[in-house]
């Protein structure tokens, strides 16, 4: 026996979280050979609860699969979504499988739906959840070089700045706001590096981070917000898989070998220092390095590591830059880091 239902009602769903009427839908649901006769009822009682009226009921046919077609216009638009009852008493839907359990996750489905279109539940996620499209538009801001002097200006005009070379709308929080507008001028000097490695790495000194975010029913945008502890800290930074980026990196992997990443790091020289601070051996080799040194002024402050007052020495060797600057570096409990921006300019990062 085939059952067949039929709910006629049309509905718009309004979406809360754009403010918007939402785009109107149908769901027609095809039962596959050995769904239990009163499922159908059940599913449509369920469906009905969460405010889906405008739900076809029937047997399934040779081609039936899980899909959403846009039958309006692209100012307009109707979707049709075609799902699958099987007979496990599931709901198998474009980009998701349900049971009568998953209220909240079926509510979420189709405001999704509703706010952002078929795209936003089929389309592959990567980082930060992001579509393809919407983290090549990412991608597309933060590779931007910095172009003017930053060291001295202050973060709020540095921010001003960027937003009018941006795409993406930069926002904040009210308390994330507030620490940038009270925020001393940046200590570093970022020119040549790309946008989204120098506002990460001019954020964190002030306890923030970036992160690109997807808002509902809105286009994506770059939210500033203050940072938790396990953002601060520094064994998290660089983390470049998917599962594990929760704000924006300050650099990324290498690409290639450290040596042909950065080969003046590996030139060879006989070196020794005696009377000198961490902050005055730093300066004597940073000029011949060819790429920008960092400090972690956030690590530093957080374990009162005073590069001003931290001597350091170094018996007379024959030996390389990057090893150098490392048995400097131990001695103040410091460690760098080789690291490349959006660009894959190489820069050395010095933190805890």
């Amino acid at each position: 026996m085939r059952l067949r239902l039929l709910a006629t009602a049309a509905i718009l769903l309004a979406c809360a979280t754009t403010g918007h009427a939402a785009a109107p839908f149908e769901l027609e649901l095809a039962t596959e050979r050995g769904v239990q006769i009163t499922a159908p009822h059940e599913w449509l009682q369920l469906l009905t609860s969460l405010g889906i009226n405008n739900v076809r009921i029937r047997g399934a046919q040779p081609g039936d699969e899980p899909r959403v077609e846009n039958r309006g216009t692209g100012d307009q638009p109707r979707y049709h979504v075609t799902g699958i009852l099987t007979s496990g008493n599931a709901m198998l839907l474009p980009g998701g499988s349900f049971s009568r359990a998953d209220h909240a996750r079926l509510k979420d489905y189709f405001e999704r739906l509703a706010a952002d279109g078929g795209e936003s539940l089929t389309a592959p996620r990567g980082m930060f959840g992001l579509t393809e499209k919407e983290i090549e538009a990412v991608f597309a801001d933060l590779a931007q070089p910095i172009d003017i002097e930053t060291k001295g200006q202050t973060p709020r005009t540095l921010i001003h700045r960027l937003q009018s070379q941006f795409s993406l709308e930069i926002v904040a929080d009210p308390k994330a706001d507030q620490v940038v507008r009270e925020a001393a001028p940046v200590s570093d000097e970022l020119k040549g590096l790309t946008a989204g490695t120098a506002l990460a790495m001019m954020l964190r000194s002030d306890g923030l981070v970036l992160r690109p975010e997807k808002p509902r029913g809105r286009p994506a945008v770059f939210q500033i917000d203050l940072a938790d502890r396990d953002s601060m800290d520094a064994s998290t930074l660089g983390k470049s898989a998917d599962h594990e980026m929760t704000h924006w990196p300050i650099g990324w992997k290498l690409q290639k070998p450290p040596g042909e990443t950065a080969p003046s790091l590996f030139e060879f020289l006989n070196a020794e220092i005696d009377g000198y601070t961490l902050e005055e051996a730093l300066a004597a080799i940073a000029p011949r390095l060819k790429i920008p040194l960092y400090l972690d002024h956030a690590a530093l402050a957080a374990h009162q590591i005073d590069p001003v007052r931290i001597q350091v020495r170094l018996a007379r060797t024959r030996t390389f830059y990057k090893r150098v600057i490392d048995r400097a570096l131990a001695q103040a409990r410091l460690g760098s880091q080789l690291r490349i921006d959006e660009a894959g300019t190489p820069f050395l990062w010095i933190t805890r």
